[in-house]
C-alpha cells in the first residue's frame, strides 16, 4: 500500500507542481477545473440513487457549473474584473445555473413524476459548492501575480502561496501518518476515521505550524500571521478530511474513487485542500 502511494505521488506531484508554477495561472485553473469535474463525478457515483424511489440524481446543470467554477477567477482576472469566487460573476452564473437547472428538472419530472426534484437540485448545489466553489479558491490564490524574488529566482506570489499551502498539507499529512503508526494510541474520531489518532493530529498541526513559520520570509509575512495561517491549515485540513469521512460513512463506502492508486479518488486526496485553500487565500489575497 505504501509503495503504491509513493509511486502515485512521484507521478502526480510533479504534474501538479508544474501546473502551479506555470506563469499566468491558466494551467492551474484548467487543472483544478478538471479535478473538480472528476470529484463531482465521484460524488454523484456515491450519492445518486437510481434503483429505488424516489429517484435521486444530482442536477447535471449545477454539477457542470461547479466544475467550471475554478476557471472563473482566471476569467475575471483576464477581463480585469476581480472578485471571482465571491463577486457578481459568481452570483450571475449561479442564477443562470439555477434557472437552467429548474428547467432540466421540470423536463425530467414530466417523464419520471416520482423524481425528487428538490433533492436533485439541493444535492447538485451542495456538490457544486463543496467541490467546485471551494476548489476555485485555489485559482483565486494563484491569481496573485505580483512577482516575488527568491535569491534570484522570480515566482508569482500566488504560485509561491500555493506551494507553501501544498507543503503544509503534504508534509502535515505524512507526519500524521508516520507518527500515528508509531505512537498513535488515542483515537481521534473512531466513528468517522478509525485510523486517525490524537497523536497524529497534533503532529500534523505542529508540522503545519513549523512550515507556516518557515514561509514567513518567502512571502514577506510577519511571523504571527505566518504562524496563524499554518495553524489554521493544520486544523482546517484535518477537519476537511473528517468532513469527507462523514460523507463516506453516510453511504458506507471506504473511498470516493480509485483514480489515484493508493490514495483513493480526487475527493479523497483533495479533501484537506478544499477546506484550507480559502483560509490561505483569505490572509494572502486581501
Amino acid at each position: 500500500m505504501l509503495k503504491t502511494r509513493v509511486l502515485t505521488a512521484l507521478v502526480g506531484i510533479p504534474l501538479f507542481l508544474l501546473a502551479i508554477v506555470t506563469p499566468g495561472g491558466w494551467l492551474l485553473a484548467l487543472a483544478l477545473s478538471l479535478l473538480a469535474w472528476a470529484g463531482l463525478l465521484e460524488f454523484t457515483r456515491v450519492y445518486n440513487r437510481a434503483g429505488e424511489l424516489p429517484r435521486i440524481a444530482a442536477n447535471p446543470v449545477l454539477l457542470t457549473w461547479g466544475a467550471l467554477l475554478p476557471l472563473l477567477p482566471y476569467w475575471e482576472d483576464r477581463i480585469g474584473d476581480k472578485g471571482a469566487g465571491t463577486g457578481l460573476w459568481l452570483e450571475r452564473s449561479l442564477l443562470l445555473a439555477l434557472g437552467f437547472g429548474f428547467l432540466w428538472e421540470l423536463g425530467r419530472s414530466w417523464r419520471h413524476p416520482t423524481r425528487a426534484v428538490a433533492y436533485n437540485l439541493g444535492l447538485g448545489l451542495f456538490a457544486a459548492l463543496y467541490v467546485g466553489w471551494l476548489m476555485a479558491f485555489g485559482t483565486r490564490l494563484r491569481m496573485e501575480l505580483t512577482p516575488v524574488n527568491l535569491s534570484g529566482w522570480t515566482l508569482e506570489r500566488g504560485a509561491l502561496g500555493l506551494l507553501w499551502l501544498m507543503a503544509m498539507l503534504w508534509l502535515g499529512d505524512s507526519t500524521a501518518y508516520f507518527v500515528g503508526r508509531a505512537i498513535g494510541r488515542h483515537r481521534l474520531a473512531p466513528a468517522l476515521s478509525p485510523s486517525k489518532s490524537w497523536e497524529g493530529a497534533i503532529a500534523n498541526l505542529a508540522c503545519c505550524l513549523l512550515v507556516g513559520l518557515i514561509g514567513a520570509d518567502w512571502l514577506r509575512l510577519p511571523l504571527w500571521k505566518a504562524g496563524l495561517i499554518g495553524a489554521g491549515v493544520g486544523v482546517l485540513g484535518q477537519l476537511g478530511d473528517l468532513f469527507e469521512s462523514s460523507l463516506k460513512r453516510a453511504k458506507g463506502v471506504k473511498d470516493f474513487g480509485g483514480v489515484l492508486p493508493g490514495h483513493g479518488g480526487v475527493l479523497d486526496r483533495f479533501d484537506s485542500f478544499l477546506f484550507s485553500a480559502p483560509w490561505v487565500w483569505w490572509w494572502l489575497g486581501n
